[in-house]
């Protein structure tokens, strides 16, 4: 309405104006007599605000373009040929970290699985029965070398009798057994005529029935010992005195050479334990070799495994589905794609001129616009200066961080606007401004407060006033608003704003 009323106002310019009313008043005077009079309307009075018109120092900004991407964007691809069994998940589906969004056959995978679990559980129980082999052996191998040590100590012992028993027997017995030996006699002699006395008395006594017939007996058997007694000590005597015979001689070197032969042959027993002892060893490195073919077979299940899990491609992260590449039924192979997911914050990735990358820092925020999304703007902070720029165009790459939004979609088309510093602009009231045919225009009170349309252009919108770059000067005064009950050569009545 309020454009209508001024496209008429700006096409009938019939408006008189003191101008037009003095033309008029000539004109008329070329064909009326002196005393002719033109009668002239009164000038119309309108009261408006009026404001002068200054300066304001507001920030400058650069405007920069680039498009929407996601901070993760990645495709998922097999990595185990196969054919795809099924695919839970559609473009805009969103997905959680470790979902299952595709399904290969893998039946061969999990047969080599089974024979991977097989071989493993094989030498595992090969291992085992090296150990307890390897224990065995070195149990006997121990028990059998302190048995030959144990041996060779008796028959060195026994060498060592021996050897003294003909050491012995070779020097004879010396003056002081001789004397011992007479002792001996001597007492043996004293006890056997103790004895015959003791046998008399109580032949005597069971006679004449002193004493019983069973004290008789006991008394000849003790005289009977006695004798024995007697006649031992005079043989060792005897012995004594003569010195060892041939027989002895040749006895006891014999038996100086039987333990000779003992001690050699305990000594080979020994000889022989500790060489079984090797045994041990090789049953050691046994052990060792199923250890390892145990280790070879786990890594064979675990890659095994590993490669079973391929036929599941699971989701990297939180995210939503953008591309979906094979339906199921597809063959599979290596490197195939799959599905294209993204996820993370969205970011406005934009190319920055070199001479104004110094008002761009990490963390500095800007107003975005992006297209799609109509007059509503966003907040991005910048997160990433790429820092080698293009020698070409001498451009940075530089990535905003958005503020949340479930509209923005990557590929969008936005704009960033970087504070560069603080510059003086001419603002006005929208509503003092109107437009017609693609020009825009105010009314201007001159100094005799006339209002005087005047044509201006445009700059950037803040807020709800517009930039002017060109048709006014500072100090100029305008109409704020209401300007749909303004005439050009209207009196302005003003009230300054």
């Amino acid at each position: 309405m309020r454009k209508t009323n001024h496209v008429k106002k700006f096409d009938n310019l019939l408006l008189f104006t003191p101008a037009l009313a003095l033309l008029m008043l000539g004109v008329g005077g070329c064909g009326q007599s002196s005393e002719s009079k033109v009668v002239v309307s009164a000038q119309r009075r309108v009261r408006a605000d009026v404001l002068t018109v200054s300066t304001t120092a507001i920030p400058s900004t650069y405007a920069v373009t680039g498009s929407i991407k996601a901070l993760l964007n990645t495709t998922l691809a097999s990595k185990a040929m196969g054919r795809v069994v099924s695919i839970s998940v559609r473009e805009g589906d969103l997905v959680r970290q470790g979902q299952e969004v595709v399904s290969i056959d893998n039946r061969e995978l999990q047969a080599a699985v089974n024979v991977a679990q097989a071989n493993l559980q094989a030498s595992v129980v090969g291992e085992g029965s090296a150990k307890t082999s390897a224990v065995m052996e070195d149990r006997t191998t121990r028990a059998a070398i302190a048995q030959s040590e144990s041996a060779l100590m008796q028959s060195q012992a026994a060498l060592a009798a021996a050897e003294a028993r003909r050491d012995q027997v070779n020097a004879g017995l010396r003056k002081q057994e001789i004397s011992q030996s007479h002792l001996v006699v001597s007492q043996a002699e004293s006890t056997y005529k103790l004895a015959r006395l003791e046998l008399e008395r109580t032949r005597i006594l069971v006679a004449e029935g002193a004493l019983a017939a069973r004290e008789l007996d006991l008394a000849q058997n003790r005289c009977d010992l006695a004798k024995g007694q007697f006649d031992i000590a005079r043989e060792s005597e005897s012995m004594a005195k003569e010195g060892a015979r041939s027989q002895e001689i040749r006895a006891v070197q014999e038996a100086v050479v039987q333990a000779g032969a003992s001690v050699r042959q305990a000594k080979s027993a020994l000889a022989q334990a500790r060489a079984a002892a090797m045994t041990v060893a090789l049953k050691r490195k046994e052990v060792e070799v199923a250890q390892a073919q145990v280790k070879h077979a786990s890594a064979v299940d675990q890659s095994a495994r590993v490669a079973l899990s391929y036929s599941q491609i699971l989701a990297p992260y939180p995210g939503r589905v953008v591309q979906r590449y094979v339906d199921p039924g597809a063959l599979a192979s290596v490197g195939t794609p799959l599905l294209g997911i993204e996820g993370g914050d969205y970011r406005l990735e934009t190319v920055v001129p070199e001479s104004i990358l110094k008002s761009v820092k990490v963390g500095t925020t800007a107003k975005i616009q992006i297209d799609a999304l109509g007059a509503r703007d966003l907040t991005g902070q910048v997160v990433e200066i790429v820092p080698q720029g293009d020698p070409a165009s001498h451009t940075f790459n530089v990535k905003f961080r958005l503020s949340t939004s479930t509209d923005v979609k990557s590929g969008m088309f936005g704009r960033a606007q970087i504070q560069t510093g603080m510059a003086l602009r001419t603002l006005v009231p929208q509503s003092a401004t109107w437009e017609k045919q693609g020009l825009h225009y105010v009314f201007v009170v001159n100094q005799q407060g006339i209002a005087r349309l005047r044509m201006i252009t445009w700059g950037d919108r803040i807020g709800d006033k517009i930039e002017i770059l060109s048709g006014l000067n500072v100090g100029d005064k305008v109409i704020s608003g209401r300007v749909t009950d303004v005439s050009d050569g209207d009196k302005i009545e003003a009230s300054q704003s």
